[in-house]
């Protein structure tokens, strides 16, 4: 038979297991965050200006996608939310490519009709012209026989963005 002391102890015990389980499934899950607001604009100039599409991510993965002509951006087409896996590999490419230290303006051509891709992190933004028609996964292609520069760490950044929100907009359809 329990005396009186031992059952104070064992409610206490209990009492305090009871409250740390209550603490830990009250306890938020730590977040996955990207640094920044990432924005990633693809233009493709022509007869009408610049015409292409903007994918913006926030810090916790939310994206939407929208298509613009000049200065004026039409209602997002897509939207939705990266997995976590997508925002880790997005974080590590982040880190490799090290956004901040990107040039604010690199080019592969000068010619009629240029394809431009600009990547905006927070109030920083680098812009990479392209051939006419070129696709960023051709002109990283091309870039990497000459040994990494920073258009290269451009395009990592801007393909693994790319790919994790057209994962995504995949699984919507």
């Amino acid at each position: 038979m329990t005396t009186r002391p031992g059952r104070q102890l064992a409610s206490f015990i209990a009492a305090i297991a009871i409250g740390a389980v209550g603490a830990v499934e009250a306890a938020p899950a730590r977040r996955l965050r990207l640094p920044a607001e990432l924005v990633l604009r693809d233009g493709q100039q022509g007869f009408v200006g610049e015409s292409g599409s903007v994918i913006t991510i926030d810090r916790e993965g939310r994206f939407r996608v929208a298509r613009f002509v000049n200065d004026r951006i039409q209602p997002p087409h897509l939207h939705g939310v990266l997995r976590a896996e997508a925002i880790r590999e997005l974080a590590r490419a982040w880190a490799r490519v090290n956004p901040a230290d990107l040039p604010g303006v690199m080019s592969r051509s000068a010619a009629a009709n240029p394809h431009r891709l600009q990547l905006s992190v927070g109030k920083r933004t680098s812009t990479l012209t392209l051939l006419p028609g070129e696709t960023a996964q051709e002109a990283a292609a091309a870039l990497r026989r000459g040994g990494p520069n920073p258009a290269t760490r451009f395009l990592e950044l801007w393909i693994t963005a790319q790919k994790a929100v057209a994962r995504e907009g995949r699984k919507r359809r």
